[in-house]
């Protein structure tokens, strides 16, 4: 399998930020860690062998992102405010950053999908959200879409446009962003086992503000086997992978 790795220093972010490259071929799948991790990531826990059918064969092409959610959602030395600033810094990181950079790594093949577990799951779907017309589609898995319960319920300008929940709560139901959802694959999976009730209420809430606003994301909601963990992940991902790629 080839296997590349970049990495630069960013301005916004203030840190050497790596991306790790699975992969020959095949449409862009962005992967954002989970919780605290970085872009060894999905190699640590058997993501790269689960997959490993896709990115051989040219299926697909993996990118692995570095997070900052030590600065942000998990930090409890800052104060909340700039915590929130540093997660904006990171959405604006991605787009203006690393953006540019998957456009030219990929030659002009426009297939761009975000994905990620837990806490990547939400940070996948949060910048295809904000920013829908750059994207082909999302996977979450156990993402969260309340971003205000990291922040203990404090909401700014910069926590609010990093929480789905809200957003697309207020959105205008004539809002032109629906539209473009609508012509996207977006797939939110949450389960009822271990450690999922961290994630699931606002799976929930935002399956229930989608119905209201008219946009058709795949929600799949599985049973108790279904937990918080890698065990699952390793087995969901390829399978939703696979069901983008025979859309």
């Amino acid at each position: 399998m080839k296997y590349e790795e970049i990495g630069w220093y960013s301005d916004r972010l203030h840190r050497y930020m790596r991306i790790k490259i699975y992969g020959h071929y095949g449409p862009a799948f962005i992967a954002f860690p989970c919780q605290n991790k970085q872009s060894d990531d999905f190699k640590n826990h058997g993501m790269i062998d689960a997959l490993s059918y896709y990115l051989e064969n040219g299926m697909m092409k993996l990118f692995c992102l570095d997070s900052n959610d030590d600065e942000t959602v998990s930090s409890l030395s800052w104060d909340k405010a700039f915590r929130a600033f540093r997660l904006e810094m990171y959405h604006q990181y991605f787009i203006n950053e690393v953006m540019p950079f998957i456009y030219d790594h990929q030659n002009g093949y426009d297939e761009i999908y975000l994905i990620g577990c837990s806490m990547g799951g939400s940070h996948a779907s949060n910048n295809f959200f904000r920013r829908p017309e750059l994207f082909s589609g999302f996977i979450s898995l156990s993402g969260k879409f309340d971003v205000g319960s990291f922040f203990d319920g404090y909401f700014d300008e910069n926590t609010y446009n990093n929480s789905p929940m809200h957003y697309l709560a207020n959105m205008d139901q004539h809002h032109y962003y629906i539209d473009i959802y609508n012509q996207k694959k977006m797939i939110v999976v949450v389960g009822k086992g271990a450690f999922e009730y961290l994630v699931d209420y606002s799976n929930y809430r935002l399956s229930d503000i989608a119905y209201e606003k008219g946009i058709h994301i795949d929600f799949n909601f599985w049973d108790e086997n279904s937990v918080h963990d890698w065990c699952s992940w390793n087995y969901q991902m390829p399978y939703f992978i696979n069901k983008i790629l025979n859309w």
